[in-house]
């Protein structure tokens, strides 16, 4: 909202940049919506190089549509190694219409590394940030598909 009046922006379009967002200057968000999930299964997993309250190293958000069947649906979302938050399509696409079998976790989290535009800074080179996304999308994974959704 602003000067101009309201309007309706993306999750996924609204970050430019690292802490840059595409509002004007006379804009602020007045609303936001987060649809329902549903029977969506969910996890979010992150890694600090300091201590638990520092700047993540690396975030990583999974959102599954799944059941004894296996995955129907993934979104996945890398943070913090990244300039600005970004789903990872190619992740998404393999573990859709599979069972989460560790030679499906390792693809996806291959692909995720492959995919990510990682950076590296005080927190871990990019190497180091990539290898992270590669063990954090299975263990995010996991974690979701836990019955409790406890981490494993």
């Amino acid at each position: 909202m602003g000067r101009s009046g309201e309007h309706t922006i993306p999750l996924e379009g609204l970050f430019a940049g690292y802490y840059e967002t595409v509002l004007k200057r006379d804009e602020l968000i007045a609303e936001l919506r987060v649809p329902a999930q549903g029977s969506r299964r969910t996890a979010y997993l992150k890694c600090t190089t300091g201590s638990a309250d520092d700047w993540p190293a690396l975030g990583v958000a999974v959102s599954l549509d799944a059941d004894d069947s296996g995955i129907k649906s993934a979104a996945i979302v890398v943070s913090a190694a990244t300039e600005k938050p970004m789903r990872l399509k190619s992740a998404e696409a393999l573990l859709t219409g599979t069972r989460a079998t560790e030679t499906v976790l390792r693809s996806a989290g291959d692909a995720a590394a492959e995919e990510a535009e990682v950076i590296g800074d005080v927190r871990g080179s990019a190497p180091y940030k990539r290898e992270l996304l590669r063990v954090y999308v299975a263990r995010a994974v996991r974690q979701a598909l836990a019955p409790d959704g406890a981490p494993d």
